[in-house]
């Protein structure tokens, strides 16, 4: 027969396995509604978040010339806050002629100069000739 102490032991356990299925269930609410909350703010932002994925809603609309003239205007801050960046004559770009207002005639690309590296020179003057992978072939 079961005594006073498995009585007790009975009704420990019970309570404990409630208060973590209460504190599980309360802690799932209050995400779900934060949650809630979080998409209401959003969707007065104009994103839409669903199950399927998210949606913008913009004011306005962009044709192809403005979305051109929007990617034209990035590379060009892109380009003056790059180091490579230089104007024609071959001197470093002031910052007043990196600005989006800038005429395109003082933006240019980079000039690469060639210069033969030390090893070609080397090999070149040596009579040596090295193949694709690196080894040196003798004639």
């Amino acid at each position: 027969m079961a005594d006073l102490s498995d009585f007790i032991a009975l009704i420990a356990t019970i309570a404990i396995f409630a208060g973590i299925i209460y504190i599980i269930y309360t802690v799932t609410g209050t995400v779900s509604e934060g949650v809630k909350s979080t998409k209401d703010r959003l969707k007065e932002k104009g994103y839409e978040i669903s199950d399927q994925g998210m949606s913008v809603k913009t004011s306005k609309r962009m044709n192809r010339e403005d979305y051109v003239d929007a990617t034209q205007r990035g590379l060009i801050r892109a380009m003056g806050a790059s180091s490579f960046g230089s104007n024609i004559n071959g001197t470093a770009q002031t910052p007043a002629s990196t600005s989006p207002s800038a005429t395109s005639a003082n933006l240019s690309a980079p000039t690469l100069k060639h210069q033969s590296s030390s090893s070609s020179t080397k090999s070149a003057s040596s009579g040596q000739k090295i193949s694709l992978f690196g080894k040196k072939k003798h004639d």
